[in-house]
């Protein structure tokens, strides 16, 4: 379904990430995905168990930041690039599938998706000093797996890169060890933070 079939809802796709997610790209998300999904904390951390639906419900996120937010750079980050692209084919999916979505894309590699908004989502790896990311300036950073992320990388460049912009930075990760920043911005009252079990 296009988005010109929504006249007189657009401010509520714009608004509504869980709207946007059930009606223009046919998803149904758990309770604990809408929350993610409706968070509009400058930093999130969120633990979920493996098979959980967190890379698809980020995807969501990821599609909808860059659809109703023009000129935007959000990047998809996760220690390897392997890693990442499991999220970037997520994203991609969702766009490509929709006639309306992907008659909105200008540009497409294997690792980038540009729109015809100005919008950016770049998939990259880390490595193990965030060499890789040096130069880059992001609005939303989404840090796939964080918690096996270098935590200097984390905390001397990617934080550093959403600082001009005000951006918003997205840990996410299958629980780990405790001496990590993952699990102290997890502890953290400043951030949003979100535990999924597996159970749930």
């Amino acid at each position: 379904m296009g988005l010109e079939r929504f006249e007189g809802l657009r401010d509520k796709l714009r608004r509504d990430p869980v709207f946007f997610a059930e009606a223009v790209l046919g998803f149904h998300p758990f309770p604990y995905q809408a929350e993610l999904l409706r968070c509009n904390s400058k930093r999130v951390v969120a633990c979920w168990a493996r098979q959980t639906g967190k890379t698809t419900a980020i995807a969501v996120k990821v599609v909808h930041f860059a659809f109703t937010n023009p000129n935007k750079t959000t990047l998809i980050v996760s220690r390897g690039l392997r890693q990442s692209m499991i999220m970037f084919n997520v994203i991609e999916h969702f766009i490509l599938r929709h006639p309306f979505l992907a008659r909105s894309v200008s540009k497409s590699t294997r690792t980038m998706i540009e729109l015809k908004n100005g919008s950016k989502i770049i998939a990259l790896p880390c490595g193990p000093d965030g060499a890789t990311l040096r130069g880059y300036t992001a609005d939303l950073v989404v840090m796939d797996e964080a918690a096996f992320m270098p935590e200097d990388v984390i905390a001397s460049v990617i934080f550093p890169m959403l600082a001009t912009t005000n951006g918003t930075a997205i840990m996410l990760s299958t629980p780990w060890g405790r001496n990590h920043i993952f699990y102290r911005s997890f502890k953290n009252p400043d951030y949003w933070s979100q535990h999924v079990r597996a159970e749930d």
